[in-house]
């Protein structure tokens, strides 16, 4: 009985802690009408960590007769400020996506954030990439532009 205290007090102060430590983003990015916009469903669900430049995305749609997905990371080697209240970012980053075949490619994103409110970032970027695509027949290279724009809400 008193193990079970023990281990139930460790699991909820670590569950309290370690949001604590890391401030997070989660929010929504949109494709724009420029280039391929984003993988599989061009609408994704984005999360970031305060503390780590990493941001990733991760979306997808299941139907009857078509299914898609798509997954972005991004490391960001650069977010500062550009002037006044707009901040820039840019890195490399990665993508996967599966409509009619699967795209696995290299990405470069350079975009422009803004925080209107405290919790809120709102932000607008395009990103260069180039991929190989596994489908019948096997392309490379694969050159595009994805595009996209969102908000993220800070907890």
């Amino acid at each position: 009985m008193n193990k079970k205290m023990i281990v139930i007090a460790l699991v909820l102060i670590v569950a309290i802690a370690v949001p604590m430590t890391f401030a997070t983003g989660v929010g929504a990015a949109f494709g724009l009408p420029i280039g391929t916009g984003l993988p599989g469903s061009n609408v994704m669900l984005s999360l970031k960590l305060s503390n780590v430049p990493f941001l990733m995305g991760i979306s997808f749609s299941v139907g009857d007769t078509a299914s898609s997905f798509g997954f972005t990371g991004d490391w960001w080697v650069s977010n500062q400020n550009l002037f006044s209240f707009i901040n820039y970012y840019l890195g490399p980053g990665f993508y996967v996506g599966y409509s009619n075949s699967l795209m696995l490619g290299g990405r470069f994103p350079v975009g422009l954030n803004v925080y209107p409110i405290k919790n809120l970032e709102l932000f607008v970027e395009l990103a260069p990439t180039l991929a190989v695509g596994l489908g019948d027949p096997i392309q490379f290279p694969v050159f595009g532009v994805q595009g996209a724009f969102g908000a993220r809400f800070w907890f």
